[in-house]
Protein backbone atom coordinates (compact mmCIF):
# COMPACT_ATOMS: atom_id res chain seq x y z
CA UNK A 1 0.00 0.00 0.00
CA UNK A 2 1.44 3.37 -0.94
CA UNK A 3 1.84 6.15 1.62
CA UNK A 4 -1.05 8.26 0.33
CA UNK A 5 -3.49 5.36 0.38
CA UNK A 6 -2.24 4.45 3.85
CA UNK A 7 -2.92 8.00 5.00
CA UNK A 8 -6.48 7.81 3.65
CA UNK A 9 -7.06 4.62 5.65
CA UNK A 10 -5.46 6.17 8.74
CA UNK A 11 -7.86 9.12 8.49
CA UNK A 12 -10.79 6.72 8.09
CA UNK A 13 -9.66 4.93 11.26
CA UNK A 14 -9.43 8.23 13.14
CA UNK A 15 -12.98 9.04 12.06
CA UNK A 16 -14.13 5.62 13.22
CA UNK A 17 -12.43 6.17 16.59
CA UNK A 18 -14.55 9.31 16.99
CA UNK A 19 -17.73 7.36 16.11
CA UNK A 20 -18.12 8.83 12.62
CA UNK A 21 -20.69 7.10 10.41
CA UNK A 22 -20.90 6.07 6.75
CA UNK A 23 -17.13 6.33 6.23
CA UNK A 24 -16.13 6.05 2.57
CA UNK A 25 -12.75 6.26 0.88
CA UNK A 26 -13.05 7.28 -2.76
CA UNK A 27 -10.07 6.59 -4.99
CA UNK A 28 -9.95 9.23 -7.70
CA UNK A 29 -6.44 8.58 -9.04
CA UNK A 30 -6.34 9.87 -12.59
CA UNK A 31 -9.84 11.35 -12.34
CA UNK A 32 -9.08 14.41 -10.24
CA UNK A 33 -6.07 16.72 -10.35
CA UNK A 34 -6.54 17.83 -6.71
CA UNK A 35 -6.07 14.56 -4.87
CA UNK A 36 -5.85 10.80 -5.15
CA UNK A 37 -8.35 9.99 -2.36
CA UNK A 38 -11.36 11.58 -0.70
CA UNK A 39 -12.37 10.41 2.77
CA UNK A 40 -16.05 11.18 3.39
CA UNK A 41 -18.06 10.55 6.55
CA UNK A 42 -21.06 11.80 8.49
CA UNK A 43 -21.55 12.79 12.09
CA UNK A 44 -24.54 13.12 14.35
CA UNK A 45 -24.35 16.90 14.89
CA UNK A 46 -22.27 19.92 13.97
CA UNK A 47 -20.45 19.55 17.31
CA UNK A 48 -19.68 15.90 16.53
CA UNK A 49 -18.38 16.78 13.08
CA UNK A 50 -16.14 19.51 14.51
CA UNK A 51 -14.77 17.04 17.08
CA UNK A 52 -13.99 14.56 14.29
CA UNK A 53 -12.24 17.22 12.19
CA UNK A 54 -10.29 18.58 15.16
CA UNK A 55 -9.22 15.06 16.14
CA UNK A 56 -7.94 14.35 12.64
CA UNK A 57 -6.06 17.65 12.49
CA UNK A 58 -4.49 17.06 15.92
CA UNK A 59 -3.32 13.53 15.09
CA UNK A 60 -1.90 14.57 11.72
CA UNK A 61 -0.23 17.68 13.16
CA UNK A 62 1.73 15.37 15.45
CA UNK A 63 3.17 13.87 12.25
CA UNK A 64 3.82 17.33 10.76
CA UNK A 65 0.98 16.88 8.26
CA UNK A 66 -1.42 19.73 7.64
CA UNK A 67 -4.48 19.73 5.37
CA UNK A 68 -4.21 21.78 2.21
CA UNK A 69 -7.96 22.34 2.43
CA UNK A 70 -10.98 21.16 4.38
CA UNK A 71 -14.71 21.44 3.71
CA UNK A 72 -17.49 21.68 6.22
Amino acid sequence: MDAVKGLAFEIANLIDDKKGKDIKILEVVGLCSLTDYFVIATGTSSTHIKAIANGIEKELAEKDLKPAHKEG
